[in-house]
């Protein structure tokens, strides 16, 4: 095993680091406080602390993280490139990302999360240096720069904390998410879309393995305006949207969409019999969200493969329930389930679960099939 550094860097929301700092310093009591701006926080080992290579954070709310090598700070982007590609870790990484810390809340502004315009052109710059230097750096340079990384690979990372300081490190791509520049997928976020649901959905399906087929059976509690059904008719399923809100026009006129205007307490239970994923998106607290989504999976005429439920931060207090709220959704048969706040995420985060893994084994084994024919 290298030499490893003594300080990790997380990524999370703008806003969230206080309430990410106490959810990670109460699971890893050997880590302590560095550094901290919004969407950025680093971490000191202790001496005693023991943390392999490709390390694991238990914490809901770090979108992603690894180790941190230090900060450069300089009048240009020249001259900040030129102090980080002079670290030797960089030549045994696969990868190069660069992307800037969060400046607001997703949807605020106009502002989604994934690789600026400005990250992008830094990139170009890191990319047009490494290929005039090394050999293995030139790979980097020339067809690695925030691209997707394939599961294990090392990635190393640039965050522009500041336009002036920049902080870099890397990490082993050992979870989906690690995969991505900064912890945020990469898809076309200018799309016309019923509302950001649509993102939110996107990302969780990404994240979580799961594998919408045509023809699934789909019911989404919460679901005005319309923007997760509006991705999952467009995946080809049939989409059943409960909310007694109205929906959007192009949603309702849709030959694979039924509407029940009425809350999920009110759904006759026979009405979910063909779902095969339950999605919920409502603006209440998670337990009421667990008590409506209980009320439908323990129905005996209900059979459903998955969730994905939102579940809103009214406080960030409620951090402290997730593991509790977890073990409910294993309780009600779910034995696959994971929580994160997802990039695309404002103030609250996503719970995904399944009955089998098998559900999305399925989905990765036709994922790399159809890798390996391009």
């Amino acid at each position: 095993m290298p030499d490893l550094p003594n300080f990790i860097f997380v990524i999370c929301q703008n806003g969230a680091e206080k309430a990410a700092r106490a959810e990670i310093t109460a699971n890893h009591p050997n880590l302590a406080l560095a550094f901290s701006r919004p969407g950025f926080v680093t971490f000191k080992l202790s001496e005693e602390a023991k943390l392999p290579e490709n390390f694991t954070l238990k914490s809901t709310l770090a979108r992603t993280w690894g180790w941190s090598r230090g900060k450069c700070a300089g009048e240009s982007a020249d001259e900040m490139i030129e102090q980080i590609t002079a670290d030797p870790r960089l030549a045994d990484c696969q990868h190069l990302h660069v992307w800037q810390r969060d400046p607001a809340l997703p949807g605020k502004n106009g502002f989604e999360p994934g690789v600026s315009a400005l990250a992008d052109s830094v990139g170009q710059l890191f990319a047009s240096k490494l290929s005039s230097t090394t050999a293995n750096q030139a790979d980097v340079g020339t067809s690695r720069v925030n691209r997707v990384a394939q599961p294990d690979e090392k990635v190393f990372d640039v965050v522009m904390v500041e336009p002036n300081e920049w902080w870099f490190g890397y990490h082993v791509a050992s979870h989906v998410a690690g995969r991505w520049p900064g912890g945020a997928p990469q898809f076309d976020t200018t799309v016309e879309t019923c509302s950001r649901a649509y993102f939110k959905l996107k990302e969780a399906l990404l994240w979580s393995g799961i594998k919408v087929q045509p023809g699934d059976v789909c019911a989404e509690i919460g679901s005005a305006p319309g923007g997760a059904c509006q991705l999952l008719l467009e995946l080809g399923a049939t989409v059943i949207g409960i909310d007694p809100a109205e929906m959007e026009d192009e949603i309702l006129q849709h030959p694979q969409f039924t509407h029940i205007r009425k809350q999920s307490s009110e759904v006759r239970k026979k009405d979910f019999s063909n779902v095969k994923w339950l999605v919920s998106d409502m603006s209440v607290t998670p337990t009421y969200t667990l008590d409506a989504i209980e009320e439908i999976v323990s129905h005996d005429r209900v059979d459903v493969t998955g969730l994905v439920m939102t579940m809103k931060l009214t406080d960030w207090k409620l951090v402290d329930d997730i593991p509790a709220a977890m073990k409910r959704v294993r309780g009600l048969g779910f034995k696959f389930v994971r929580a994160r706040q997802l990039a695309f995420n404002r103030r609250e985060f996503c719970i995904v679960a399944v009955k089998d893994r098998f559900a999305l084994r399925k989905g990765k084994s036709r994922k790399k099939s159809e890798g390996k024919g391009r």
